[in-house]
């Protein structure tokens, strides 16, 4: 393989690789007031609802980054939370594919 061609592979794989590690989730307005919290945080709460968060988990091929990935699902999940009038989110299950679930509470009156 010609320099010049594995410099230009080697740029290549060096800018997908900070693309794996992009969030391109945005948080809504008030989302930055939902709590993530655990299930034996929301005892006294009213479940709204429950939500099924999704993003993709790899870019070109390359694995993106796990915590890049949560952190995008959480701001979906909490996005998901204004849209419903609620307060506060609660995680179902483990992070697979890209993919997790939460339940919505409203624990503030």
């Amino acid at each position: 393989m010609k320099k010049h061609t594995r410099c230009k592979m080697g740029l290549l794989t060096l800018g997908l690789s900070f693309l794996s590690a992009c969030s391109w989730v945005k948080a809504v307005e008030g989302s930055d007031q939902v709590l993530l919290a655990k299930a034996h945080n929301v005892v006294g709460c009213e479940k709204l609802g429950h939500t099924n968060s999704f993003v993709k988990d790899s870019v070109a091929g390359l694995s993106r980054n796990q915590d890049t990935i949560m952190e995008e699902l959480v701001t979906l999940g909490k996005n998901q939370a204004v849209e419903m009038g609620a307060d506060t989110i609660v995680q179902t299950g483990p992070l697979k594919d890209g993919k997790v679930g939460f339940d919505i509470y409203k624990c503030k009156s």
